[in-house]
């Protein structure tokens, strides 16, 4: 699917309408570069020019600015899964271009877009929500309807799903900054990760390992950027 790339541009101008019409992204510089038609076939695809380098190369940058980058990618990766339900899950840095002399961030390579369900984000949104509360009833109900969990799981497994909820759902604790250089959130998440490895009884849906993997890749940008920012206004 990632080599067809006349749905690649499908996908890249769909996004583009989405940023566009979007006020806070749009306000923030964040644009996906225009698709030309005439210059695209199945086997090449042909864009607008975007200007900058990977965005894990501003790390030089003053920490205001840092932070809002950060503070506006986390917000692009909400609106893709809570808003829009139609997500570009490819987190390699090098899918975000930085524009120093303008401060724009240009947004590429949509191969990887995918649709998520209504009925799948309305119940993942309830288990973030409840994660980032560390409202483990509600987080463990929610994720046996999801079938994250069967019920039959050992003590080992139970603590690890909850503890890696709540690991993901830290940011969102509260209104503080979250200190995302200083808080070890990668590591704390592969340490109860392994537990699932020995101890989990079956796979989690589907449309988890690409949202995983793009929230993920969120995370370690705002690691690399050093970024401090407040996260919990963005549910």
């Amino acid at each position: 699917v990632e080599c067809n790339y006349l749905l690649e541009a499908k996908s890249q101008e769909r996004f583009r309408k989405l940023v566009e019409d979007d006020d806070e992204l749009s306000a923030a510089k964040f644009k996906v570069p225009a698709v030309i038609h005439d210059l695209t076939t199945a086997q090449v695809l042909t864009s607008e020019f975007c200007p900058g380098g990977t965005i894990d190369k501003v790390a030089f940058l003053d920490q205001k600015e840092r932070n809002r980058i950060a503070k506006n990618i986390m917000k692009l990766t909400m609106k893709e899964l809570f808003v829009w339900r139609f997500m570009q899950t490819d987190p390699n840095w090098g899918n975000f271009l930085y524009d120093v002399g303008t401060g724009t961030t240009y947004l590429i390579d949509f191969g990887s877009s995918r649709e998520y369900s209504k009925s799948f984000v309305d119940g993942y949104l309830r288990i973030v929500w409840a994660s980032a509360n560390q409202d483990s009833e509600t987080l463990m109900a929610q994720s046996h309807i999801m079938g994250f969990l069967t019920g039959d799981e050992n003590d080992i497994m139970l603590n690890a799903h909850k503890m890696s909820g709540y690991t993901v759902g830290e940011p969102f604790l509260n209104d503080e900054e979250y200190d995302f250089g200083r808080s070890g959130i990668t590591g704390r998440l592969s340490e109860h990760g392994s537990h699932f490895l020995q101890h989990r009884l079956t796979p989690p849906p589907e449309e988890v390992y690409t949202l995983h993997r793009k929230l993920a890749g969120a995370y370690n940008l705002c690691i690399r950027l050093g970024a401090t920012i407040k996260c919990r206004d963005l549910l």
